[in-house]
């Protein structure tokens, strides 16, 4: 997830952030390096698994996520509880086509595991949280453009490291992990601090 989804998401969204229609051309030509690899990494036993639905990974994936959607349907409101996915999971919620993997703690897709752990008002949080955030972050994009050049590097950088998190969460863990979760506020806190600089150019925390 990592590797193949967020590192690629963020450095398009670092490009086309920076260099708008102009960076199509390298984004296009590197899509075109990727797809004459690829076939060549599906050879590794490593990478030749990675469109397979039926077994391994994805499968496993898949099958945490229709029981995380049970959970909620059973528990739309109030979610399992914080840390509470892992006992749920395995006491009740584990298909059986997935005994495989009795241990997993979260549901691997960030609004699924929002939704579990703090119930509807969680889900419903982390949408306006990014709502406001990219609202916040993409007013001072903008209008920074033509202003301090290191504040405008610090904002595309924010906006990119957020892309790439929520990449991530697609298919992951991107919040409810320590150190994950110190990225996240700190994305937060960075677009929050920037929006309050004062009328002397320094940063109010």
């Amino acid at each position: 997830g990592a590797l193949l989804i967020g590192v690629p998401a963020g450095t398009a969204a670092l490009l086309l952030l920076r260099f708008g229609r102009r960076a199509l051309i390298p984004l296009i030509g590197l899509g075109g390096v990727v797809t004459l690899v690829l076939p060549f990494a599906l050879q590794s036993a490593r990478f030749a698994r990675l469109l397979e639905l039926s077994e391994g990974t994805n499968f496993f994936r898949i099958r945490v996520w229709q029981s995380a959607i049970n959970m909620i349907r059973d528990q739309p409101i109030t979610g399992v509880g914080l840390d509470q996915f892992l006992y749920n999971f395995r006491g009740r919620y584990l298909l059986p086509d997935a005994w495989q993997e009795p241990d997993l703690s979260h549901p691997h897709q960030m609004l699924l595991d929002f939704w579990t752990r703090l119930g509807i008002l969680g889900a419903l949080w982390i949408i306006v949280l990014q709502v406001v955030f990219w609202r916040a972050g993409l007013l001072l994009y903008r209008a920074l453009r033509r202003g301090d050049a290191l504040l405008f590097a610090l904002v595309i950088g924010t906006l990119a490291s957020m892309v790439n998190l929520l990449a991530h969460g697609l298919i992951d863990n991107s919040v409810f992990v320590s150190d994950l979760s110190y990225v996240f506020m700190l994305l937060i806190a960075i677009i929050s601090n920037i929006r309050a600089i004062d009328a002397k150019g320094k940063l109010m925390v």
